[in-house]
């Protein structure tokens, strides 16, 4: 029987009548009494609203900003430990992990060691390797002619900082965690501690900036996609990646769906919400990409919550059942059923008609 949390101090939570996505005080209680099932980290039970107008999942009450950084104590951005798509463990595995640092070595202008140049013809025979590869490389265009600046928002331990690097960019990083901030500056990266208001004073300033499971974090993601928005040149390009709600992990595992995550995920998007959200930030060209072999993971630790155990090392140990092997393929063809919403964005020139 797991022990009842302590309550999150009352002075350090604040209410949220209103969606933080559209602002709509329309909504229904989606889950009630969550709690820190994952990291284990947080106290509190937090209650899950569903906005009846955009659809957005939001904790009221949450905790405030500046309270919220006792939730990431322990937090699996604090080592330099990287985790590439496939371990190199056993025939088959070295071999897939060798295609994939071949395919990422063409297609990403990478030096990825040890690799395969097959891999840059045989990834595109298996899609759901494809689509991981590129998802891990973020989907990365070519850096500019004399070079390109990239941010990487919540950039953690650095890990991708490092790819964009060896990629061809000049990588800068933010993140409020300080042990995190500490690892990636131990890496020689140029990384800042806080969050986007760190960066006040620039603007127009980067041609990509990056964000992967960060938007969730933030207490007002309208205004972060706004400052990002004046922080990329025109023509800039916005990555994001982030948990959705309408997934068939969501609809599967309900209040046991490991990216719930309270209280750190304050919000939680629909594929239109977030679509909307973009638009109403400025930004244009909005395309929705696939991040394959998503699920497995998810769905292990999901299963391991659905029956009281303990999330962490949860596995199939590389056999998943049919049933994650056929939400795969669902995934591949069902674009707003996927586990992550995964979109990048551009910002229109001057006087482009949008």
């Amino acid at each position: 029987m797991r022990e009842t949390p302590r309550p999150w101090p009352k002075q350090d939570l604040e209410a949220v009548p209103h969606c933080p996505v559209c602002a709509s005080a329309q909504r229904s209680l989606l889950y009630p009494g969550l709690t820190d099932r994952v990291f284990g980290a947080a106290d509190g039970t937090w209650n899950l609203y569903r906005c009846e107008q955009c659809g957005s999942g939001y904790l009221d009450p949450r905790p405030t900003p500046q309270s919220i950084g006792r939730a990431y104590a322990g937090y699996y951005t604090h080592t330099a430990e990287d985790h590439p798509i496939v371990r190199r463990r056993g025939r088959l595995r070295r071999l897939l992990h060798d295609l994939i640092n071949g395919y990422q070595n063409h297609r990403y202008r990478l030096h990825r060691r040890p690799a395969l140049a097959a891999g840059r013809w045989v990834l595109p025979l298996l899609p759901s390797l494809r689509s991981a590869a590129d998802a891990e490389c973020r989907h990365l265009p070519a850096p500019p002619a004399g070079g390109g600046r990239l941010l990487d928002v919540g950039c953690g331990n650095g890990g991708f900082l490092l790819l964009a690097k060896q990629a061809g960019w000049q990588v800068e990083g933010l993140d409020f965690d300080a042990d995190a901030v500490k690892t990636a500056r131990s890496r020689g990266l140029q990384v800042y501690l806080g969050g986007i208001e760190v960066l006040r004073e620039r603007c127009e300033t980067y041609d990509v900036i990056t964000l992967c499971h960060v938007i969730e974090h933030v207490h007002d993601p309208i205004g972060t996609l706004r400052r990002l928005y004046t922080l990329l040149k025109p023509g800039g390009t916005l990555w994001l990646d982030t948990p959705n709600l309408s997934s068939l992990g969501a609809a599967r595992f309900g209040p046991h769906w490991r990216d719930l995550d309270p209280p750190r995920h304050l919000v939680l998007f629909t594929p239109s919400s977030l679509r909307d959200a973009l638009q109403t930030a400025g930004f244009v060209s909005l395309r929705q990409h696939w991040r394959g072999l998503s699920v497995f993971d998810v769905f292990a630790l999901s299963e391991a919550l659905q029956q009281g155990l303990s999330a962490a090392g949860a596995s199939h140990g590389g056999h998943p059942p049919s049933r994650d092997l056929f939400a795969e393929i669902r995934e591949m063809v069902q674009p707003d059923r996927r586990e992550f919403l995964t979109f990048s964005a551009r910002k229109p020139f001057p006087n482009e008609r949008h």
